[in-house]
């Protein structure tokens, strides 16, 4: 297995098929001995498909020898979440309760990844339904930090990110319903992006409704801007998805990023508390921005908390979706979902209905802020990854509030803004630091710049973990 292949760049990835430096097969192959390497220790694949991923890169090979790939993923390994449906595979979505029935058809973005002519190397791992930020399920247990193997991935697409901060693969699909991309991105040092809220198709519609965004989890912010190019293409069984943007996220990357005014905090204002190590890394972040010309001003929305908000529109969509399960399958769900259910049917249409009013009266606060400010920068997590078979950080055991870890990602699930975290740095136990980069509603091509303007220029090199065989 060779690790520096394992680590090269989707971008590079494709550049050398070009080339015809490298063969799908050989990179599959070495894709594949990666997982076998890591996978005992950080648990990131519910399902492995070697055989079709081999047949795929077999096929792609053939392409590329006649010099006509399929699209920009020919001949790519990557994974997909058990939150995206993928034809021939069951659907089971972290649960015990669900089918063991292969489906009959993919999901929009797993289509567009596969019609590119991607090389599946399995599927990834969530917590039940995608129901909390940590990725721990009855079905596939816990799924673990390649940085400290004694701490969790974050989540929900744990096994996406911790697979990619482990070289397996070159992009893994995923979906954020409130910082499900950006907080295990966080916590294993990768790179997720949240597009605009409706760029990208979502069928069936997710348990969390337009709260959720599918997208990419990369190792660069170059990888992530190709992926949100040819994932956001229309899909006519999403009748509420928005249009492309008409202009290339890629191509942005390429365009000189002018200075402007952005603003920073390491509170966003109601923040129960945030770790010095954290808040330090950000505010040097900032810092960073500033010596590029940038005017930079720490400033947040005066808002309170909107966890309250949050909640009331998350969790209904459990409770419908869990509306016909019978006793055996309610019988076998984990105690976490169960949980989510349970306060689920306890919201009224008229605690729905004010819930999509305070979501719109977010979404202006915002709008307002960002007539100042043309991005925010945050940290993703208030923390770095903790104990793995906790659901909530040691030092917020007290909280009534399970989510008060994670008070920058879930306000833009609300507000469908974009929304990127990246690297900026570890802390002295040396576990990644998520930044988090922001942008108004259609602004993530701006968002994308920002963030590899960031990370080309900043001199942060995390490194890779140090995961190894168990």
């Amino acid at each position: 297995m060779n690790e520096d292949l394992a680590y090269l760049s989707l971008s590079a990835l494709i550049d050398c098929y070009r080339k015809k430096t490298l063969s799908p097969v050989d990179v599959t192959l070495n894709a594949l001995a990666r997982l076998e390497q890591v996978n005992g220790a950080i648990n990131a694949f519910s399902c492995v498909t070697r055989d079709r991923a081999l047949a795929d890169a077999r096929a792609s090979e053939e392409r590329w020898q006649k010099g006509n790939p399929k699209g920009v993923l020919d001949g790519v390994p990557i994974s997909v979440k058990d939150t995206l449906m993928v034809k021939g595979f069951p659907f089971r979505r972290g649960s015990k309760a669900t089918s063991e029935v292969p489906v009959e058809e993919s999901a929009p973005v797993v289509d567009h990844a596969f019609n590119s002519g991607a090389v599946l190397l399995g599927i990834t791992t969530t917590p039940e339904f995608g129901a909390g930020p940590i990725t721990i399920s009855p079905l596939t247990g816990i799924t673990r930090n390649p940085w400290d193997l004694e701490k969790n991935s974050g989540g929900s697409s744990g096994g996406a990110a911790a697979s990619m901060a482990s070289g397996v693969g070159y992009t893994a699909l995923a979906t954020d319903a409130g910082g499900s991309i950006r907080i295990p991105s966080s916590f294993c040092g990768v790179v997720g992006f949240k597009s605009t809220g409706g760029r990208m198709p979502t069928y069936p519609s997710n348990v969390a409704g337009t709260l959720s965004s599918p997208g990419a989890i990369a190792r660069n912010v170059r990888d992530a801007a190709l992926m949100a190019d040819l994932l956001c293409q229309p899909d006519a069984r999403d009748p509420e998805q928005l249009p492309p943007s008409a202009a290339s996220n890629l191509a942005a990357l390429d365009q000189p990023f002018a200075p402007r005014r952005i603003a920073f905090t390491t509170t966003m204002g109601y923040a129960q508390k945030v770790d010095p190590e954290v808040a330090a890394a950000v505010v040097k972040a900032a810092k960073h921005f500033e010596s590029l010309g940038f005017t930079v001003e720490e400033a947040h929305p005066e808002i309170e908390s909107p966890i309250q908000t949050f909640l009331a529109m998350f969790r209904p969509g459990f409770a419908y979706t869990m509306r016909n399960m019978s006793e055996q399958q309610m019988a076998v769900i984990g105690e976490t979902l169960r949980d989510v259910v349970s306060q689920g049917r306890q919201v009224s249409v008229l605690d729905y209905l004010a819930a999509q009013d305070g979501r719109r009266a977010l979404a202006r606060k915002f709008q307002q802020f960002h007539a100042k400010y043309a991005l925010l920068l945050t940290p993703t997590v208030s923390v770095t990854a903790f104990t793995a078979d906790r659901w909530v950080p040691e030092s917020f055991a007290a909280s009534t509030d399970t989510r008060a870890w994670t008070p920058f990602a879930f306000p833009f699930n609300l507000t469908q803004q974009p929304a990127i975290s990246l690297p900026c740095g570890l802390s002295s136990a040396g576990l990644p630091i998520g930044l988090q980069i922001v942008g108004p509603r259609f602004a993530d091509a701006d968002v994308l710049a920002a963030a590899h303007l960031y990370e080309t220029t900043c001199g942060v090199e995390i490194g890779r973990p140090p995961v190894r065989a168990r």
